[in-house]
């Protein structure tokens, strides 16, 4: 009985370090995800990226609501996160730092604990770049020409 609980214990402690070891910074955690996308960055997501940018984006500010649990905060983030994760590599630019910060604002609400303050990060996320910045440009309407 005392072997199998060593045993058990051995094995969440080295997946535990496995998973601390193996995992970036927060600050180089969305330009690892990045890389693994398309080989040519775009300074816009297309449509798709488009609509999980606002989907992410949705789900922190759901999460930053006064009154939620840690448990809400931390799940709300880590969908968020989920989303994040599979939007094409973005060049560098505004909306590549909207869309960073947005991922690190994320990672903070996913390590979410009872009796936080989130008043500073809610302050701080309405002072940062707009993700309006990553929204797709219209398609250009072309008007037919008269011919008189």
């Amino acid at each position: 009985m005392i072997v199998i609980a060593a045993v058990l214990v051995g094995s969440q402690a080295t997946a535990a370090v496995s998973r601390v070891s193996a995992s970036p910074g927060p600050a180089s955690a969305f330009a690892l995800v990045a890389r693994t996308g398309s080989a040519t960055p775009r300074l816009r997501p297309d449509r798709a990226d488009w609509e999980k940018i606002k989907s992410a984006a949705g789900l922190r500010r759901l999460a930053l609501a006064p009154h939620r649990t840690a448990r809400f905060r931390a799940f709300s983030a880590s969908l968020g996160l989920n989303e994040l994760v599979s939007v094409h590599r973005l060049a560098p630019g505004r909306c590549a730092n909207a869309v960073t910060d947005l991922f690190d604002n994320l990672l903070d609400l996913d390590n979410a604990y009872p009796g936080e303050n989130w008043a500073p990060l809610r302050r701080l996320v309405a002072k940062q770049p707009s993700l309006h910045a990553c929204a797709p440009r219209p398609a250009k309407r072309h008007l037919p020409t008269l011919l008189s």
